[in-house]
């Protein structure tokens, strides 16, 4: 004797294949519509997708079946449910019967609301079908595409059914755009002229990276490439290397964190992995300074092309990239306070500063003079000759009074930011 669950199985199979039948050959009716939304997916994550149910009809519908179907190198199933409006379609409750099947590339839904027919759906707009969760697979900067579709053995379609014939309803697919949560980024640096310069390059990334590659342009006649180290979050990586065949102008690097994949770079942001370090040619060429150029991200570089790439495991893909710049100028660093080039900020800094004004001695001794060390407040510039017995006063107050440290550069040696003040150093361009 046949039990109500093995009844209600035969009536389903039934329905299904009466629906699917006469739902291939039906034409679609403009006032039903089940639709999917454009959407985003970011690259090794996940992606919940829902049909929604527009209906315009008057007379109920009493079920249905759909099909939706994927490209399984972009997107995999993993995980289905019955949308959250149709868990109380039956007058309150779950209806009769429902089932899903999950497969590589699709997924197939069947509902039954009331097998006596004591409830159907009506007049709605953006009811939730069903809900589907995905694996996204596909490769950055990809799209694909989520249909409606005729999928399985027997074959499963997407029809609603009313009146107990099958009604094929107006269908909107969806389109996913496969997008990166991670980024590389070369940052700023500025190099002097006839020295060395070097920009840091960074990862922001949501996933461990086991290693990276990365593939950059910079102008040949202002910068010489000269190689790569690991630094910040990568000190310790087991690996950097440079491509010995990147045409000029172009520069390869690959880093791994450890041969033994015991060492990642771990989730964070901003994290310095990287210095690119180049030098500086003795002129720019007849262009003035300050002068920023570029340090850009390219498609590939060298033979075999070195690309843009992280890595984690077997999954890799070319995250989000940012292009970075080196300030170039021709003036010499110092550290503001140090009149004398002795590598300190002292006493006899201040008394250099007073020798300077008041007995004409020279300032900076063999290092060779820098009036814009001496300029300890930085208020030359305007008509002002920048160097006073103010800026004596200022050393003695810093070192023994708890006065403010002098402005930048400082403590460190660096470029004078408020360059254009007519002072210099060594008859660097920023002497008048």
């Amino acid at each position: 004797m046949l039990n109500l669950k093995t009844l209600e199985k035969a009536a389903f199979a039934f329905l299904i294949t009466t629906v699917c039948l006469a739902g291939i050959a039906g034409a679609q009716n403009p006032d039903i519509l089940v639709k999917l939304s454009d959407g985003q997916a970011f690259g090794g994550g996940s992606l919940s997708q829902s049909v929604h149910l527009d209906n315009m009809q008057t007379v109920g519908i009493q079920g249905w079946s759909l099909g939706v179907c994927n490209d399984p190198a972009s997107l995999i199933p993993s995980a289905s449910s019955l949308g959250s409006d149709a868990t109380t379609i039956k007058n309150g409750d779950m209806p009769d019967f429902e089932t899903m099947i999950l497969a590589s590339e699709a997924v197939t839904q069947g509902v039954v609301i009331c097998f006596t027919g004591c409830a159907t759906l009506g007049e709605v707009t953006d009811f939730e079908l069903l809900q589907i969760d995905y694996d996204v697979l596909g490769e950055v900067g990809s799209t694909t595409d989520l249909q409606f579709c005729s999928y399985g053995s027997p074959l499963v379609t997407t029809v609603m059914v009313i009146n107990g014939e099958s009604v094929a309803p107006s269908a909107q697919n969806s389109t996913i755009d496969i997008l990166s949560p991670n980024f590389l980024t070369i940052g700023s640096g500025f190099g002097i002229v006839g020295q060395e310069a070097s920009t840091p390059v960074s990862v922001s990334t949501e996933r461990p990276i086991d290693g990276l590659s990365i593939a950059a342009g910079y102008d040949v006649s202002l910068l010489t490439f000269l190689g790569a180290t690991a630094s910040g979050t990568a000190i310790d990586a087991d690996f950097v290397e440079v491509s010995q065949t990147s045409e000029p102008g172009t520069l390869g690097v690959g880093l791994v964190m450890s041969f033994s994949l015991t060492n990642e770079i771990p989730v964070g942001d901003d994290q310095e992995i990287m210095l690119l370090n180049f030098s500086v040619a003795n002129d720019l060429g007849g262009q003035p300074a300050p002068l920023t150029t570029s340090i850009s991200f390219i498609p590939s570089s060298g033979q075999p092309p070195i690309t843009n790439r992280i890595v984690d495991g077997s999954y890799s893909e070319t995250p989000n990239l940012v292009d970075g710049s080196i300030e170039l100028v021709d003036f010499n660093p110092f550290v503001r306070g140090d009149c004398n080039r002795d590598s300190s900020v002292d006493i006899a800094d201040g008394i250099a500063i007073l020798a300077y004004l008041f007995q004409s001695q020279p300032v900076g001794g063999s290092s060779g003079p820098c009036l814009d060390a001496c300029d300890v407040d930085d208020s030359a510039g305007g008509g002002n000759p920048g160097i006073g017995i103010g800026d004596a006063v200022y050393v003695f107050t810093y070192q023994f009074a708890g006065g403010s440290p002098p402005p930048a550069p400082f403590p460190s040696l660096g470029i004078d930011p408020t360059t254009g003040d007519g002072i210099g150093c060594d008859g660097d361009a920023d002497d008048s």
